[in-house]
């Protein structure tokens, strides 16, 4: 599969400004490789995997034009960004699905799937994860349950609870790793924080996961 450095760099959950200092180039030049104006050179992809691991499996290569498998059912598959994270320029714009995935077991209520990037909702939603997706259309919702809290800006996975004034939604990760040293020792690497309703565009509920150890 050909190396998307864009791809890469959210699967891992990180910033452009994080890989050029990794690298030791500029944050314009990261810019324009995952733009495709550069090539990414074979060294650079070298050193990135050898320092955070490969790229993960793209399940809708695998699966686009499967439409007749399995069960015979399938819902459309859309490389649409869900931030397992805070530290995301988000592409809101809607796309095209780029393939279609079975529904089986595990996605057999979804309308729709997107893939994670991100670690904050490790282990039960790694980065590179595929979700299934719903349109939630209630009012209320299932305090502890996870959904993609969708607003203008961003598109999160998280676990929700309403805040205690409940005027907005306290959006959890189930990542509860700390930092071990620094200024920042005994702090949450994914700390809960709040979206007020009104800022809210859509919610979906996450009707099942398929995992890279699953395929």
């Amino acid at each position: 599969m050909k190396f998307d450095l864009r791809i890469f760099r959210k699967q891992k959950g990180l910033t452009q400004k994080q890989v050029a200092e990794f690298l030791g180039i500029g944050q314009s030049f990261v810019s324009q490789m995952e733009r495709g104006k550069d090539a990414t050179p074979k060294e650079t992809i070298a050193k990135l995997i050898d320092k955070f691991g490969d790229i993960q499996v793209d399940i809708a290569e695998l699966n686009e034009s499967k439409t007749t498998i399995g069960s015979g059912r399938v819902i459309p598959y859309y490389d649409a960004e869900v931030a397992a994270g805070t530290e995301y320029g988000m592409e809101m714009m809607q796309t095209a699905p780029v393939g279609v995935i079975e529904i089986g077991g595990l996605l057999k209520d979804s309308e729709f799937a997107m893939r994670v990037y991100g670690n904050s909702m490790v282990p039960n939603y790694p980065a590179g994860c595929v979700i299934g997706l719903r349109q939630y259309n209630e009012h209320f919702i299932e305090p502890g349950t996870v959904y993609v809290i969708e607003t203008e800006e961003n598109r999160f996975l998280k676990r929700l609870y309403y805040s205690k004034d409940k005027k907005a939604f306290r959006c959890m990760s189930d990542n509860h790793m700390k930092h071990e040293n620094g200024p920042m020792e005994g702090e949450y690497f994914y700390p809960e924080f709040e979206i007020p309703f009104e800022d809210v565009r859509r919610l979906l509920r996450v009707t099942g996961v398929i995992k890279r150890n699953i395929l």
